[in-house]
């Protein structure tokens, strides 16, 4: 395997980050209001956990140490700690499953919310499902399976919750989650919890209106088809038997697919792992990040691998990508950097 020589990245791109927005600019602070801890119990009921190592709420088993961290179990919790850190500016960004996501080396300066909200329920007397955002999705395919509710077995062994699905129109097999979603809760950037159509998220291939918004999803409904659960389990374990020929195993640190499919000027959508073959990228490493041997398209924590390793990695294999097919790879796994104390 070829260990490619890079210079050390200089993460001096500095953000503002809510699960929404990735482009807000930091208050200018060297750290975290020492007083900010107090006020988050008095307004929120909860105590702050204090230096919690990230490499622990990632699939990818990377990352520093964060500021502050705080996981809701309830609607009520979630909506509090995200007015109370939007009143405090402090920095904040939530997180559900970990996938997808890749935590600085340097951890995080400001607070990180885990969404911890789970809970599902049918709707009565029509083929519809509510979700918390979150809820994991393979909990939800569960529920669908038991009562009946066929339409997103697409989405069997797709990891993450509900709200990380919504948030990047998790898909697979020529489907997405937003082809099914009817409404959602939000709590909007001035805290108030709002009920939308599905026309406010204006889907695109793994995007959707929440990345460029402040809005939080809270909860989203779902519009599905009456079908036996012996059906939807045959449909469940086939989606299952097809991803787990080419992805890596669940044990093994890693982030999903790290390139989105790109589309040609011809406007075809060609896989990512078609040009990722071409130039040879299950040869490549950096440090501890490799490419998996069983798909080119998955970036894996092969030996304690660090975040500049993943990061390094990806560049390098963007570079050959547009040097041979003069096609630009755009990251579907999103790297949070830690903040303005950053190195």
């Amino acid at each position: 395997m070829s260990n490619v020589e890079m210079r050390p990245l200089l993460y001096n791109a500095i953000y503002y980050c809510s699960f929404l927005d990735c482009n807000i600019k930091y208050p200018q602070m060297s750290r975290v209001k020492e007083n900010y801890p107090e006020d988050f119990l008095e307004n929120v009921k909860k105590t702050l956990l204090t230096s919690v190592p990230l490499r622990g709420y990632s699939n990818f088993k990377i990352g520093g140490t964060a500021d502050y961290f705080f996981e809701a179990a309830f609607n009520q919790e979630l909506v509090d700690a995200i007015i109370c850190v939007r009143e405090a500016s402090v920095p904040y960004y939530i997180i559900g499953g970990g996938y997808n996501l890749l935590f600085d080396d340097n951890g995080f300066r400001g607070l990180i919310i885990k969404n911890g909200v789970k809970g599902i329920r049918k709707k009565e007397g029509i083929p519809e499902v509510e979700a918390f955002a979150g809820a994991s999705l393979g909990d939800l395919l569960r529920f669908c399976e038991e009562h009946g509710l066929g339409g997103l077995e697409f989405a069997a062994g797709i990891p993450g919750t509900v709200g990380g699905a919504v948030f990047g129109n998790a898909g697979a097999f020529e489907q997405s989650i937003g082809d099914f979603l009817k409404e959602a809760l939000l709590l909007d950037a001035k805290g108030r919890q709002v009920q939308v159509g599905r026309d406010y998220f204006e889907f695109k291939y793994r995007h959707s209106f929440l990345k460029e918004k402040h809005d939080v999803l809270l909860s989203a409904v779902f519009e599905l088809r009456e079908e036996e659960g012996k059906t939807i389990k045959a449909l469940i374990d086939r989606n299952l038997e097809k991803r787990e020929k080419k992805h890596p195993p669940h044990d093994l640190p890693c982030a999903g697919s790290y390139f989105k499919n790109p589309v040609l000027s011809s406007g075809e959508r060609v896989p990512a792992a078609y040009f990722l073959e071409k130039i040879g990228a299950k040869k490549l490493k950096v440090g501890g990040a490799a490419v998996y041997s069983g798909h080119s398209n998955f970036i894996i924590n092969q030996e304690n691998a660090s975040a500049q390793d993943v990061v390094q990695l990806a560049q390098e294999l963007k570079r050959r990508v547009k040097e041979m097919f003069d096609v630009e790879l755009e990251e579907e796994v999103i790297f949070l950097p830690a903040g303005p104390s950053t190195p």
